[in-house]
Parts: C-alpha cells; sequence; structure tokens
C-alpha cells in the first residue's frame, strides 16, 4: 500500500532502521512524538524506531506513547473510548506544546 514495490515493508524510504536506510541524526526536525498500541501489528517496528532515534546522533527529543490493550489506529474507530481520548489529548498537547508562549509574546 505504502511501497508496493516492496511488500515485506523493508524498502528504506519507509523503514529506515533498514540496512541501507538514511540516518535518523539528520532528522529535520527538534521534537518526536512516537505512538504504538499493544494489539497493533506495526507495535515492534514502532518500538524499534523510537530506539533507534534515541540511539542516534539526532539532537532532538523524542517520547514515546503506547496504549494498552489497543489496536491499530484504535483512537480513530471509537472516539468516545477513554483510551481513544487519552491518545487525542496526547497528540494535541505535543503539537501545541510549543504554541503558547509564541501566542503570548504576540
Amino acid at each position: 500500500m505504502v511501497c508496493p514495490s516492496c511488500p515485506d515493508y523493508d524498502d528504506p524510504k519507509i523503514n529506515p532502521v533498514v540496512e541501507g536506510g538514511p540516518s535518523l541524526s539528520g532528522l529535520g526536525c527538534g521534537r518526536v512524538l512516537l505512538t504504538v498500541s499493544e494489539n497493533d501489528f506495526l507495535r515492534d517496528r514502532g518500538r524499534l524506531y523510537f530506539e533507534v532515534l534515541i540511539r542516534s546522533l539526532w539532537p532532538g527529543m523524542a517520547e514515546i506513547h503506547e496504549a494498552e490493550g489497543e489496536g491499530h489506529c484504535f483512537h480513530l474507530h471509537d472516539m468516545n473510548n477513554e483510551k481513544a481520548k487519552g491518545r487525542m489529548r496526547r497528540l494535541s498537547d505535543f503539537f501545541n506544546r510549543d504554541m503558547l508562549p509564541s501566542m503570548i509574546r504576540q
């Protein structure tokens, strides 16, 4: 779906931790929030990405949020679920973290 020429998802364009993948030390942002879920088929890959990122020479700040007992994109399927609300709050807080000080200065 994302990279049809590579059905095992190990193309460096979508899996930077595979051999030949780009160095994460040059990631072009200062903060990363990685979200995974306990029953997500991509959970282990997400955790590996997080571990490789924090061990790289990337100078940014990385956080991980894991939802217990949930599957892939659970927060989009039932938005009234308390864990979904928690995930959305976590994402919102992350996106808005640096916004308030700049809004006050204006």
